[in-house]
């Protein structure tokens, strides 16, 4: 095996064949190196997917790339993957997820670990992903739970539009919004603002063209202390101020956010 997958990833792709194990053998064998996705012809996982973006940038994903990462990986959005998976894979809401996760990761907040019966271990500081393991009976709540006094917070991760698959995704807990929305006019009236509130949202990351063009629309119309959270700060912020947000509230205050 070492004769035959020793080189690094190309660009294009090239299947060098199918390394001779047993299929269990081969996941994790994939998981501890998703580079190899760039060398058998097996559909790439999501989190593999989020390592060729980072492959692709030269640089772990955090706040301030997060936005190009999501590019990268979207077809026909940004620029290709260099190298690329064979075949590329991963459900795109998972993938999603796991960029927000790697944000996380970049300001010292990694994902806890499961357990031998599939439970996050709880570590500090540290998120549960809700789609893992047994928590994924509680991923109708959001996708990214985070830990906060008096009450945990719990991110959405949302894709391009918002519309009200993020508005009812908070469930009237804390809950914080996290997308590459394009759509500006989804977040400026003031009923919009109102009942992002009324569902528990205490801040939404979007993009930063996003952001501008919804905060210039708000001050524009003299509605911008309805952009506000339940706190008393900014309800819509920047995707780049993310990372810093929660680790200034992680295992602390929730109303600090």
């Amino acid at each position: 095996m070492d004769a035959t997958f020793n080189k690094a990833p190309t660009s294009p792709a090239a299947h060098l064949g199918t390394p001779p194990v047993n299929a269990g053998l081969l996941r994790r064998l994939l998981n501890h190196c998703p580079c190899l996705f760039n060398q058998i012809d097996v559909a790439a996982t999501a989190r593999a997917m989020v390592h060729f973006c980072e492959i692709t940038l030269k640089s772990r994903i955090d706040s301030n790339n997060v936005h190009d990462a999501f590019l990268i990986q979207h077809p026909h959005k940004g620029p290709p993957f260099d190298p690329p998976p064979l075949k590329s894979g991963g459900d795109g809401g998972t993938i999603m997820e796991f960029l927000c996760s790697e944000v996380l990761r970049s300001v010292g907040i990694p994902p806890m670990e499961l357990d031998a019966d599939k439970w996050p271990v709880w570590t500090m500081p540290g998120h549960v992903l809700l789609n893992e393991g047994k928590m994924n009976a509680l991923r109708a709540f959001g996708d990214i739970l985070i830990p906060c006094a008096p009450t945990n917070l719990v991110v959405s991760v949302k894709s391009e539009a918002a519309r009200e698959r993020l508005l009812y995704s908070s469930n009237a807990i804390e809950g914080i919004g996290f997308g590459f929305f394009k759509e500006p006019d989804e977040f400026w009236t003031e009923s919009r603002m109102a009942l992002y509130k009324r569902m528990g949202f205490s801040a939404i990351y979007m993009p930063d063209e996003t952001h501008d063009a919804v905060m210039s629309h708000v001050k524009g119309a003299g509605t911008e202390k309805h952009a506000v959270n339940i706190n008393g700060t900014d309800l819509y912020r920047s995707l780049s101020k993310f990372g810093a947000d929660i680790k200034r509230v992680i295992g602390r205050s929730s109303m600090a956010l």
